[in-house]
């Protein structure tokens, strides 16, 4: 089964912003440390979750699945089969050498975790590199093989990774993987351009612009930083001297890209189901965080300040996958801390009838 321990290592590494800038009150905040009391959430605030599940023999359950909302992380999955498409092409090869300063140079300092323990700091020493507070290799020059980035980019779902690869293989290659699940134009963007757009929104457009011009932003930032030392050096001060608010942060979050559960529910299940070198590929570094789990569990999950996404899928030997998607809107930081606690209600309802009916039943179905 999905140990507890596991599951929080899983739900930490789900893209935790929600803890890494002030703001998000914390009174009065429900219990959700079983099953039933998820349930119970759900059931209270059925307009709120949208909700794809199929488990892979005759139940399937379909809750405002066409509503599109903040995916945060979990959007990651089309990275990942995009650069999978491109190793099994011969395009991309996992073993070259990429500089560490030029991944460090799609990560804006802060914007993925608590300072000293954001996803980049923790993806650096993951891999036995010395680097500061912000989570800067010490050694710019030191080389990492491409195929690290796009593990470390589902195992702690570092954000600069996820924009190093869309740099390398371009939108096209990213629309192209998402449309395998019947995803034809994904909201892909770069997690750094958000995350600046955060600390510096009189560069961004009037809230309510096109996706299109609101990306435009976002990727000139992103480049921006990536370029400009002198506009490197004013993020810090900026985030940490002018902080954004509560109501900055959750109408931020409501600016990021979007889409819907069925969407991101159809790319699982084609990653889940397919038989060729890049659904293979995809599927063996998406069931790193419960490798030798049986059945393999494939994961990744997001979140970011008011928006709690987790996307999970059960590799049945005898039988077609299961895949859920649960994507909740106005969450909560206690929504984010029992996170692991919805994760076992998904993987269960895949795997049990019984939970796949309560599942139905607390979203009025």
């Amino acid at each position: 089964m999905l140990t507890r321990r596991r599951l929080l290592t899983a739900a930490a590494v789900a893209g935790p912003a929600a803890l890494l800038l002030p703001g998000i009150a914390r009174a009065a905040e429900p219990d959700l440390s079983t099953p039933e009391r998820w349930l119970a959430r759900f059931a209270a605030h059925r307009n709120d979750v949208s909700a794809v599940f199929d488990d892979g023999v005759r139940h399937r359950l379909h809750h405002l699945p066409s509503v599109a909302r903040p995916l945060a992380s979990a959007i990651k999955v089309v990275h990942l089969l995009a650069y999978a498409t491109a190793v099994a092409a011969g395009r991309l090869d996992p073993a070259e050498p990429v500089r560490v300063g030029d991944w460090d140079a799609r990560h804006p300092y802060l914007g993925d975790g608590p300072v000293g323990a954001g996803n980049h700091h923790t993806a650096l020493t993951h891999l036995g590199i010395p680097c500061d507070e912000f989570g800067v290799a010490k050694d710019p020059e030191r080389r990492v093989p491409l195929g690290k980035l796009a593990e470390l980019m589902i195992l702690v779902s570092d954000n600069s990774a996820a924009d190093y690869l869309r740099a390398r293989l371009g939108d096209r290659a990213l629309r192209a993987a998402a449309a395998r699940g019947g995803w034809p134009s994904p909201d892909v963007r770069m997690f750094s351009g958000e995350t600046l757009l955060l600390f510096f929104p009189e560069y961004g457009p009037p809230p309510g612009s096109p996706v299109t011009v609101r990306r435009a932003a976002g990727d000139a930032l992103s480049a921006r930083f990536a370029c400009d030392p002198s506009f490197r050096a004013r993020v810090v001060p900026r985030a940490t001297e002018q902080p954004p608010t509560e109501p900055d942060l959750l109408a931020w979050t409501g600016e990021t890209g979007r889409g819907t559960a069925a969407q991101l529910a159809g790319l699982h299940h084609e990653i889940a189901l397919g038989r060729d070198e890049p659904a293979e590929l995809a599927r063996e570094i998406l069931g790193l965080q419960f490798a030798g789990h049986q059945p393999p569990v494939l994961f990744k999950g997001g979140s970011l300040p008011g928006a709690l996404v987790l996307g999970v899928d059960l590799v049945w030997p005898d039988r077609r996958p299961g895949t859920g998607v649960v994507v909740l809107q106005h969450s909560t930081p206690a929504d984010l801390e029992h996170a692991d606690v919805l994760l076992r209600l998904g993987a269960d309802a895949l795997r049990s009838p019984a939970t796949f009916t309560a599942l139905e039943h607390a979203l009025g179905h």
